[in-house]
């Protein structure tokens, strides 16, 4: 087969979150099965940054990525807002009859409209990937209802397939419209060979400044409200563990000010790390060398750092607002309501209950193995990609 791939961001640019992870697993996969894979992709670092110039192409792991230049109003609230990328259309125009399927990931960006239009036009098949952008919870929220009462059904009709990563956003693509027969649930997967690419145990530690016997909890993610950092700090300010040192580790995405006062609120200065967007092998590394990884969300659908905790083997507590928390409770996992005093509470026992922080750690691995496996979710792919496109052969 020949696949499109379509999403915001790719390598390097990891502060788009996810889906960027997500696309180059999948890509790498269907790459290895001999399948070929072209993402297209914005040439976006964040709102305000470019990788280079220009649009440009490059070569990953087997695939062919372009990059097309984004024209974006740095001034807009929020994650992005709205994006042009002027020369998309001409590319798709041109190429769009080549592909087999066109593989969407995101929801709810002009970016998508001029390449689901091209591909309805040239009878290639559409899946869609929302990867949790469905809902409205956080930024802008006038403007995405706005939007999907405009374009949110152009970027929907006729598609032949809608991945969601869990019930919850099958229940989500409903509202929207989506007839029920054309939706599969189809959780992320991850590689187990990534971790062959990390650095030594300790090198994360050693770029911060800390020795191995502290006590060491991770944030990884993006840093806004949707995420929780601000809830974290107050629960980490209520630690009893006083030992413990607290990484916030990621991009600013409109909190990263309200974190550093709520720091300073509590005086956490000498106990808290914030050492920006951590990337490539460095990743796993940050999860490797950390006691605890916490996600303190107010709403996620399907975090892939959930994924990369157990990969290294990392003990978790997350909110229950995590909408996979049901898969990792109880097995690397506390789960516990969105309350700074009960994320505070949860942290301490984890760490200092060795035979239940013992037993989720030996869990990860099996976690991997049953639940995340990126073999598993690929097959299930193929076969997604497969009935489209005789589906549509049909028709």
């Amino acid at each position: 087969m020949n696949i499109l791939q379509v999403t915001l961001g790719f390598y390097p640019a990891q502060s788009w979150g996810g889906p960027v992870k997500v696309v180059h697993q999948n890509g790498r996969e269907l790459v290895r099965r001999g399948h070929r894979v072209t993402v297209y992709c914005s040439n976006l670092v964040n709102k305000y940054q470019k990788i280079q110039p220009g649009t440009f192409e490059r070569e990953m792991d087997g695939m062919r990525i372009v990059y097309f230049d984004a024209w974006n109003i740095k001034q807009w609230p929020g994650t992005l807002g709205p994006i042009w990328l002027p020369d998309l259309p001409a590319y798709v125009q041109r190429e769009i009859r080549a592909f087999d399927i066109v593989h969407i990931n995101g929801y709810r960006s002009p970016m998508i409209l001029p390449i689901v239009n091209a591909a309805r036009q040239a009878g290639i098949p559409i899946v869609t990937q929302p990867h949790g952008a469905m809902p409205i919870i956080v930024n802008s929220q006038t403007v995405k209802r706005l939007y999907d009462r405009v374009f949110g059904q152009a970027e929907l009709k006729d598609i032949s397939a809608l991945i969601a990563l869990q019930e919850s956003e099958r229940q989500q693509a409903l509202a929207h419209r989506v007839p029920p027969e054309r939706i599969v649930i189809l959780p992320n997967g991850i590689d187990p060979a990534d971790l062959e690419q990390v650095p030594p145990p300790g090198s994360f530690r050693r770029r911060l400044g800390m020795t191995s016997d502290l006590p060491l909890i991770l944030f990884l993610g993006r840093i806004n409200k949707k995420k929780g950092a601000d809830m974290l700090v107050e629960a980490f300010a209520q630690m009893q563990n006083r030992a413990a040192h607290l990484v916030i580790a990621g991009p600013d995405d409109g909190q990263l000010a309200e974190v550093q006062a709520l720091i300073q609120k509590f005086g956490l200065q000498n106990r808290v790390s914030l050492p920006g967007l951590v990337t490539g092998s460095e990743v796993l590394a940050a999860f490797r060398d950390s006691d605890l990884f916490v996600l303190p969300c107010r709403a996620d659908t399907f975090p892939v750092v959930i994924m990369e905790s157990c990969l290294a083997g990392t003990p978790m507590v997350i909110t229950d607002r995590c909408e996979i928390a049901h898969l990792v409770k109880d097995r690397v996992s506390e789960v516990v309501p969105f309350d700074a005093r009960l994320f505070a509470q949860a942290m301490d026992n984890l760490l200092a209950d060795r035979q239940k922080y013992s037993q989720y750690k030996a869990n990860c691995a099996q976690m991997i193995a049953q639940t995340f496996s990126i073999q598993a979710v690929v097959d299930q792919l193929e076969s997604i990609y497969r009935q489209a496109i005789e589906e549509k052969k049909r028709s």
